[in-house]
């Protein structure tokens, strides 16, 4: 059975009603609507197995892009040591060009991105050691 609840999105109030659905069950009930309310939403499909992988997740040592953007230039090379604050590559996002600095001190291991590449924010972009 069906929940009630009042929802307010933008200043404007909305009845609404919800069916409960548990892990694991399948419902034939449709999405209902209360008198006088919009036209209820479906939730948006899951993206098609075809979608590009999510950005990889950071491991030990790495510096990730704190957005994302276009890789504009990177101001390291593999084998260079880095202090904390040291100026890693530059970012390009909105139009606006933003340093990624060292976040720790260590030998530069890895580099995972190159001028021109688009990353996203949380991609790790290269490893410290």
């Amino acid at each position: 059975m069906p929940r009630q609840f009042k929802v307010t999105v933008n200043g404007r109030e909305y009845d609404v009603a919800v069916l409960e659905v548990t892990a694991g069950a399948t419902s034939s009930a449709s999405p209902m609507a209360m008198p006088g309310a919009p036209a209820p939403m479906m939730a948006a499909p899951s993206a098609p197995a075809s979608a590009a992988p999510a950005a990889a997740a950071a491991g030990a040592g790495d510096e990730v892009a704190q957005m994302g953007g276009v890789v504009v230039q990177v101001d390291v090379k593999v084998g260079q040591t880095v202090a904390v604050g040291d100026k890693l590559l530059v970012l390009e996002a909105m139009k606006m060009k933003n340093h990624l600095l060292a976040s720790r001190a260590g030998k530069v291991t890895r580099i995972m991105v190159a001028a021109g590449d688009p990353v996203e924010g949380g991609q790790p972009v290269m490893t410290i050691q």
